[in-house]
């Protein structure tokens, strides 16, 4: 295995051992302290999901998948935000978890950095060398001359039908409104509940709120990257807001709502900028042939 994907793989895997490890030292077990207890700390659930489909997206990678990589790239950007705040904010943890969910964060650094350069690179290369870049046998091929990788590196991103970017735009307005609604009910504002990152850590829904909006400002501008990985979070929001009214024995029939609006909006945007992706303008004959196609 010396193909220009095997560290990124190794991370990858390397990564779902971390986030196992994260689970088992936050207490996620039948019977642990952070096992449906109706709090925050039930978030750390999550870490076996996430181990999952890292895993899943790791075997897509490993055969040769440009779409998963490119999605990889987006979980990569959401890790590195996500595991150094779950840390702090989803109650008290153990310096062991600490250092564990800060550990991941490195090393996600290093796959979105390392996934980046891969992606990249293959956009570089000839046809011919694209299959040898996605082997994980065989050695990683040369880049090409400074000369060509400029004329190749152009942008090859094309722009977003008028119609489905204002379907993508509005859809991920309404779901950060629908958050922030959520938040501002629950007290999380100037004056109300305080602000905490134990048992009142509703506040972060603005975070996910500003997060969606930000990679949304570039997904509706047809940029690949952004638009895998505004679904990628969409889906995340989706499953976060299905599962959280359960884990945390939520009552208030308008929170309860208003979770089950954000999901569905969420679901909306995750179905809209799949169809983008799908229904994307096909490249200029000069480009460089996609990964998959080569």
């Amino acid at each position: 295995m010396a193909g220009a994907l095997r560290p990124v793989v190794v991370l990858m895997l390397f990564a779902s051992i971390l986030f196992l490890l994260a689970g088992v030292l936050d207490g996620a077990y039948p019977g642990g302290p952070s096992w449906f207890t109706g709090t925050a700390a039930d978030f750390s659930i999550l870490s076996y999901l996430f181990a999952f489909v890292n895993t899943v997206v790791a075997l897509f990678v490993a055969r040769g998948s440009e779409r998963s990589l490119v999605a990889r790239i987006g979980l990569a950007g959401f890790f590195v935000l996500e595991r150094p705040l779950s840390a702090f904010i989803f109650g008290e943890k153990p310096i062991a978890s600490v250092g564990t969910h800060l550990l991941t964060a490195a090393v996600e650094l290093i796959i979105l950095i390392s996934a980046v350069r891969v992606w990249r690179l293959g956009h570089s290369l000839a046809a011919r060398d694209v299959d040898v870049l996605f082997s994980l046998e065989g050695p990683s091929p040369a880049a090409p001359p400074e000369p060509a990788r400029r004329r190749r590196e152009r942008p090859n991103q094309a722009a977003l039908r008028p119609g489905t970017a204002w379907l993508i735009a509005v859809v991920t307005l309404i779901l950060a409104i629908i958050l922030v609604a959520d938040g501002a009910y629950e007290g999380f504002v100037p004056g109300g509940r305080e602000w905490s990152t134990a048992d009142n850590a509703g506040w972060v829904v603005y975070l996910f709120a500003a997060v969606t909006l930000t990679i949304a400002v570039r997904a509706v501008h047809g940029g690949r990257i952004a638009l895998r990985a505004l679904m990628v979070v969409a889906l995340i929001l989706f499953l976060e807001r299905s599962f959280s009214p359960f884990s945390l024995r939520e009552q208030d029939p308008v929170v309860l709502a208003l979770h089950g609006l954000a999901a569905l909006v969420s679901l909306a945007v995750a179905l809209a900028t799949a169809s983008a992706i799908r229904g994307r303008a096909p490249r200029e004959p000069a480009s460089v042939q996609t990964l998959e196609a080569a």
